[in-house]
């Protein structure tokens, strides 16, 4: 058997962008099957095996020894934040049995109320070599996964394929009591949304006028990976958010000097979660509109 190569993470963040994307709801025209509130496409002429919440699908050629594994896993209660369900989902279904990296290259996906993380990275079983890609899909208080175990690269398609068949429909909030930010002495509080950094930059992006309507002069509390913490020329901090794979502005966070304590315990390329008031977009050369502003941040 061929051992399976994988040509560096540049690949992998590659495979993992048309998995995540895969995972936007699409028209299906073929047969499909249920899981809970997962609605699927089960692979033809795969050997299929049920457990209580969960569905696997096997292929194997005996030929070459080449297999893969895709296992579906219902909805489960979520923890509130997708970087917490796709942490906990990769210890839980990829670190302790196949013994993989802690901190795998990932992508993110924002739809219908919906955040998917895809991650991967290469894992060590007894017949060698094999890769790993988990999703996790998580919204409404619910977290779904899609786990790809695979020994050869003509595999990505088909799990790619599996990904475009998955269909949850619009995710629908639970109705947690409202946050409130900390208010300065002598203003009122407000209640404060919570999303994504990306689910609010999507916002914009689809129709600026409406997210203006929605969103400018009200405190939004948004979780995300930071890209980069930076002192701007006026003494402000200044924490930018990374993009998601389709969206092209990001999130930017401006935090006065008071805040500098809470800012020192962020890092960038780690998840974080802040809280600001909206100012709509803007920022870039000439302000052009270029990042989604948030002002008087705060880490909460």
């Amino acid at each position: 058997m061929t051992p399976l190569k994988l040509d560096g993470k540049a690949r992998a963040v590659l495979l993992l962008t048309v998995f995540v994307c895969a995972l936007l709801p699409q028209s299906v025209f073929s047969q499909t099957e249920k899981l809970g509130i997962v609605r699927y496409t089960p692979p033809k002429g795969w050997n299929k095996t049920v457990k209580e919440n969960i569905v696997a699908f096997t292929d194997l050629d005996e030929a070459t020894g080449h297999f893969c594994i895709i296992t579906l896993y219902g909805a489960t209660p979520g923890t509130g934040n997708p970087e917490s369900d796709f942490k906990r989902e990769w210890n839980n279904l990829v670190i302790k049995p196949f013994k993989a990296e802690a901190n795998p290259e990932t992508a993110t996906e924002v739809s219908d109320g919906w955040t998917a993380i895809a991650g991967g990275s290469a894992v060590q079983l007894e017949s060698g070599k094999a890769a790993a890609f988990l999703t996790v899909i998580s919204g409404g208080g619910k977290t779904v996964s899609i786990l790809g175990l695979f020994n050869d690269q003509s595999y990505a398609g088909q799990l790619a394929a599996f990904g475009t068949g998955i269909d949850l429909g619009k995710a629908v909030a639970e109705s947690p009591a409202p946050r409130r930010e900390e208010s300065a002495p002598g203003s009122a509080s407000t209640e404060v949304t919570s999303m994504h950094a990306a689910a609010l930059v999507g916002e914009f992006e689809s129709n600026e006028v409406r997210a203006n309507q929605v969103y400018i002069g009200k405190r939004v509390r948004i979780h995300g990976t930071v890209n980069t913490i930076e002192i701007g020329k006026d003494g402000r901090v200044v924490l930018t958010f990374k993009s998601s794979i389709t969206t092209r502005n990001n999130a930017r966070c401006f935090f006065s000097q008071s805040q500098n304590s809470g800012v020192a315990t962020l890092s960038a390329h780690t998840v974080a979660t802040v809280e600001g008031t909206v100012r709509g977009m803007g920022g870039g050369f000439d302000d052009a509109k270029a990042f989604v502003l948030l002002e008087n941040c705060i880490v909460p």
